[in-house]
């Protein structure tokens, strides 16, 4: 009888990344804050350089191991209030693992900065300008 050594061992494949630019989308130095609050702050880059792009908050959010990053897997913007400033909801995973983590709410200055990065050629090309009705002045 011949024993085969090692027919059980499966080799473990690399998880697939997913297309630019989420693929150098990443949620680093998360913090846990009371009433099960997660604070990230999301990142563009490589391990060569990397350029913040803001905090994002998220509640109830998969904790990732200590050390670890999440990785966006895709994004897509949802309705906005004000229709210049974006919002994005983004679907997340744990980066070492490819664990679903579950979605973050992208909104603000963070998300203009997404915006950016995705693309989005109303972000490209907006300039603030101040209203012209407004009380407030310099």
């Amino acid at each position: 009888m011949t024993v085969l050594a090692g027919c059980g061992h499966q080799l473990e494949r690399p998880r697939p990344q997913p297309p630019a630019p989420f693929a150098y989308l990443n949620l680093t130095s998360c913090r846990a804050y009371r009433n099960n609050i997660v604070e990230c702050q999301l990142e563009y880059g490589t391990d060569f350089g990397r350029q913040p792009l803001g905090p994002v908050q998220e509640r109830g959010l998969t904790s990732a191991g200590e050390g670890e990053r999440y990785q966006v897997e895709s994004c897509y913007a949802v309705d906005r209030l004000q229709r210049e400033l974006p919002n994005f909801v983004c679907r997340i995973s744990v980066r070492i693992s490819g664990t679903d983590a579950g979605s973050v709410l992208v909104k603000g200055g963070t998300a203009v900065r997404l915006a950016r990065i995705l693309g989005d050629g109303e972000q490209l090309h907006y300039r603030w300008t101040p209203d012209k009705w407004s009380r407030l002045r310099d």
